[in-house]
């Protein structure tokens, strides 16, 4: 063979060497989740809380802020930003740049009904938020004030109006009352305006009112003392934290057309106490976070912790809650949505 041909294959032997040795010295390393929250560090996060401090929702963040915290090196800033039925936080969560550093412990039962019954003032698209993980679903239970019945019958043999407290008409308190008055066909009145679950609370203990549809750590928590009672669960299964507490479709047999509005709430219950980024957070941030939430969610610590504090956690997959969202947007017939908006917004307002 020719020297100047061996010359060449030498230095094409020798090429293809170095860039092997190069690709081997080059190769990326796997990123480790220590690596990939780097944004994180030193940064601060905010988290969202659609209502006035000392409710449900601003417990939850506060619980977990401190966790979040350790985890990741950032300092948690909770910030709560009341208005909309707890939903004016989230038109402005879905406006800030998506970085991963603002999030929101969402009420996802009442953003997916507002969207739902294309609410005045909603700015959002459940479908496209971007979901960190389900926190909680839980129970909602029945309370009336002291001086009001000792039982679900008792409540229905009133011949008054009977009067109910909520923030707004799809905030988890008003929807709720106005699904389990058409259900058991009372005549009731829905009066709006409280700042906070805690607000409203006050006011069925204090005899502003007559009664309230709300959560089940909230409810068993209000009705400690005698100051309310709790009189049924409006659930499929009996909570937890009541359990000796009937269910509202098994204390009162409920015609097929009245269980629908049971069945129809219920079925948004799935999206639970949710947390929640901007549309467009980047993958690799995404995933991290994702991640974060449910080390956070699944700690049995941390679980032990809610359930000292009667703020147990459930923790759900955010693919999985994605998809339930997705699904509810989708499903409803128009006369049904109809009907819903009727009695939602307009039968049994203030």
């Amino acid at each position: 063979m020719p020297r100047n041909h061996r010359h060449r294959i030498d230095r094409r032997a020798l090429l293809a060497l170095g860039l092997s040795a190069g690709v081997a010295v080059m190769a990326p390393m796997p990123v480790s989740a220590q690596d990939s929250g780097a944004f994180l560090k030193g940064e601060t996060v905010r988290i969202y809380v659609g209502y006035s401090p000392g409710g449900g929702y601003d417990a939850y963040a506060r619980m977990l802020a401190p966790h979040f915290e350790k985890r990741t090196g950032a300092t948690v800033v909770v910030e709560n930003r009341p208005g909309g039925q707890g939903l004016t936080a989230l038109n402005q969560l879905v406006r800030v740049k998506p970085d991963g550093l603002t999030m929101m412990m969402l009420n996802g039962e009442g953003a997916v009904m507002s969207q739902l019954i294309k609410q005045a003032g909603v700015a959002y698209d459940m479908g496209t938020v971007s979901m960190l993980g389900r926190a909680l679903i839980e129970q909602h239970v029945l309370i009336v004030g002291p001086n009001m019945p000792d039982d679900v019958k008792g409540l229905m043999g009133l011949k008054r109006k009977i009067k109910f407290s909520a923030t707004g008409r799809t905030d988890n308190l008003g929807d709720y009352a106005a699904v389990t008055c058409e259900a058991l066909k009372l005549d009731c009145q829905i009066i709006t305006g409280y700042k906070g679950s805690k607000e409203a609370g006050l006011a069925v203990m204090n005899g502003e009112v007559d009664a309230l549809a709300i959560s089940e750590g909230s409810g068993v928590e209000y009705a400690q003392g005698g100051r309310a009672k709790l009189i049924a669960t409006i659930g499929h299964q009996r909570s937890e934290l009541a359990p000796n507490v009937g269910l509202l479709h098994e204390i009162v047999q409920l015609g097929p057309d009245q269980k629908w509005w049971l069945d129809f709430r219920l079925g948004i219950k799935a999206v639970g106490r949710s947390i929640v980024a901007p549309p467009g957070v980047p993958a690799d941030r995404l995933q991290h976070l994702q991640r974060v939430w449910r080390e956070i969610m699944t700690d049995p610590a941390v679980m032990a912790e809610g359930a000292r504090t009667q703020r147990p956690l459930k923790y759900e997959e955010p693919g999985k809650s994605q998809q339930i969202v997705r699904d509810l947007l989708q499903t409803l017939p128009a006369n049904k949505l109809n009907d819903v908006n009727e009695v939602l917004l307009k039968k049994y307002s203030s």
